[in-house]
């Protein structure tokens, strides 16, 4: 015996199909973006109403809509009524291309207002361009190689040659003209570097410096042009050496190790025997000659600066120099 379904389920079969339908379909929309939710189908009416109703609106009610909305700040409903009277009492062009908002509009004659009514300026007008006059403003003289004297002039030829031939050396910070003389800025990394800016800036052999702070000062002359010499860290190396010498003495600038030989621009060497002046001037005397003695100041007068050298080291027995002046014998 064959059982026939009952017409309840039949009806129970097809809602559970057409639902699974109706979610698919509706699935599918929501994929294609094209559902909206509660309220939806009201706001998109309301926008595509306001699209069209634009598109067919002139430019100048547009213009006017928008104004008031934005500085008055009333809704958009409020703000179309409003222009809609202005227009109603030709108080607002219907056609054409709204005024420029940087100038006051002249109404034409067919479109003079009414004889009491308000004109509403659209726009905000600006104000006349006034031009602001411009006071000149005197130059202030600056110094001009026209103005330089001839001393100013050498110093600055001097100080550029300075750079050319000395500038290169290690320590330099600065070498620039001062008004009539050149100034040099250096930091010694020994006293070699003192010694050899000493020659460069053209001190004398009678020299004499002094200490400002941490640097040792020192004046020279070249070409007639005077020279200031700066040297930092000097002062520290000149009392290191002190320190490191077995007899020391400065004399000119120079710390001598009088335990040591001292050579001459000869190529002699002078010895000192412990023996001075008066005055506390050290008395020096050839190694391998005479007896004689001569002052430490007379032989660097006479044979310049003096290098230290071993003391043990030899010369031969017959060098004989001519005598320094204000020699002892």
């Amino acid at each position: 015996m064959t059982n026939i379904p009952s017409s309840a389920l039949i009806e129970q079969e097809l809602r559970e199909r057409l639902g699974a339908l109706a979610a698919a379909f509706v699935a599918d929309l929501e994929a294609q973006g094209r559902i909206v939710g509660p309220g939806g189908a009201i706001a998109l009416e309301q926008l595509r109403t306001h699209v069209e109703a634009r598109k067919n609106l002139p430019p100048t009610f547009q213009l006017a809509v928008d104004t008031i909305i934005d500085d008055c700040g009333y809704p958009r409903d409020a703000a179309v009524r409003v222009v809609t009277a202005l227009q109603r009492k030709r108080l607002l062009c219907d056609d054409g291309e709204p005024e420029s908002q940087h100038a006051f509009p002249s109404p034409s004659p067919d479109t003079s207002p009414v004889r009491g009514a308000r004109v509403v300026q659209i726009g905000r007008p600006r104000p006349p361009f006034t031009a602001v006059p411009i006071t000149p403003v005197a130059a202030t003289p600056v110094d001009r190689p026209a103005a330089w004297t001839a001393a100013q002039a050498r110093a600055v030829t001097l100080a550029s040659r300075l750079r050319e031939q000395h500038g290169e050396q290690a320590g330099v910070t600065e070498i620039s003209p001062d008004r009539e003389r050149v100034g040099v800025a250096i930091r010694a990394a020994s006293l070699d570097d003192w010694t050899y800016w000493l020659t460069a800036i053209g001190a004398p052999l009678e020299l004499r410096t002094w200490t400002a702070g941490y640097a040792q000062m020192a004046l020279g002359s070249i070409d007639g042009v005077e020279t200031r010499l700066v040297a930092h860290d000097v002062p520290r190396l000149l009392r290191d050496a002190e320190l490191a010498a077995g007899e020391p003495y400065f004399l000119w600038g120079r710390m001598y190790d009088l335990s040591r030989g001292q050579l001459d621009s000869r190529g002699i060497t002078w010895l000192y025997l412990g023996q001075r002046q008066e005055n506390g001037m050290p008395l020096l005397t050839v190694r391998g000659g005479a007896s004689a003695l001569y002052p430490l100041t007379s032989i660097v007068v006479a044979h310049g600066h003096l290098t230290p050298v071993d003391a043990a080291r030899t010369a031969p027995a017959a060098e004989q120099p001519a005598a320094p002046a204000g020699g002892e014998e």
